[in-house]
């Protein structure tokens, strides 16, 4: 049974799905119901993997101005957050961060943790007009499958340095990584 939580970024939600693991490894449903589900209302015009190269490496740092993509963090362990840019959004300028992943990491966060090793497996539903950027924690590279609604243009992408925002800044030097 799929649970859908709310965060204090309009529009911008977790789906924890169903994870079955044994021995081997894990099976996890991505979209049980296809691409009917809400979380696809914008449609899908590309899939694509994004890794990271190490730890502590960021990947994303930017907006869209028309693309909605849904994010599942299919293996290592990410720090992700997100700035909601909308300036006709009620929560405009809200800063939210989550841990998503393989594992539990195996230090202390105030940061809400889904992780594939307690059952559920994330999906991130990432409205147009949010900044979005992850950072690896762990040793295991980190693999983001995306689903976006959009097929890829360069002119889409509107990129921000994250340093330029203090809120991210400052929950960076939470984790111990140096910008």
């Amino acid at each position: 049974m799929e649970q859908i939580i709310d965060t204090p970024i309009e529009g911008l939600k977790i789906k924890l799905g169903k994870v079955v693991p044994d021995e081997r490894g894990f099976l996890a449903e991505l979209s049980p119901t296809g691409i009917q589900h809400t979380f696809f209302s914008a449609g899908i015009k590309n899939i694509y993997i994004s890794t990271s190269t190490g730890k502590h490496i960021h990947r994303a740092e930017h907006i869209h101005k028309r693309n909605t993509e849904n994010f599942y963090t299919i293996s290592g362990t990410a720090l992700w957050v997100f700035v909601d840019f909308r300036k006709d959004s009620p929560t405009f300028n809200k800063v939210y961060s989550v841990v998503l992943g393989s594992n539990v990491p195996q230090f202390n966060t105030n940061d809400d943790v889904y992780t594939i090793d307690k059952g559920k497996m994330a999906q991130l539903l990432v409205p147009k007009g949010v900044f979005h950027i992850y950072w690896q924690l762990t040793d295991d590279a980190v693999r983001v499958l995306a689903l976006a609604s959009e097929p890829y243009d360069k002119d889409d992408y509107e990129r921000i340095d994250f340093k330029t925002i203090p809120e991210i800044v400052k929950k960076l030097n939470e984790y111990g990584i140096m910008v």
